[in-house]
């Protein structure tokens, strides 16, 4: 997907539209800066289903998406990392722009 400086703007009220709906946390005023773990509360498999979801209705190439690198794995997993990398809804929106989400959008 192209995305032109002109489209951002609806772009970025869609996003927040679609992270309102995967969440379910209609309650949160999602900023750039919102956490999708920490402020959303996705995490593991629910995790997994947004970026998926994500991928599919903005075509983003996720091939290269960490997932046990953004989200903690669900509870009764044995081993839980003491914390995750921060993914926020601008990083989202970066993939957008770029046509995928790797490790080279997220930390660009």
């Amino acid at each position: 997907m192209v995305v032109e400086n002109r489209d951002l703007s609806g772009l970025w009220t869609d996003l927040v539209v679609f992270l309102h709906e995967q969440s379910h946390a209609y309650e949160v005023n999602i900023t750039p800066d919102t956490a999708i773990e920490d402020d959303l509360g996705v995490t593991g498999e629910d995790g997994e289903e947004l970026i998926v979801a994500y991928s599919k209705r903005y075509q983003v190439d996720i091939t290269g998406f960490l997932f046990n690198k953004y989200f903690f794995p669900e509870p009764f997993v044995n081993t839980m990392p003491d914390h995750v990398a921060l993914l926020t809804a601008a990083h989202l929106l970066k993939g957008i722009t770029a046509g995928r989400l790797d490790e080279a959008v997220i930390n660009s």
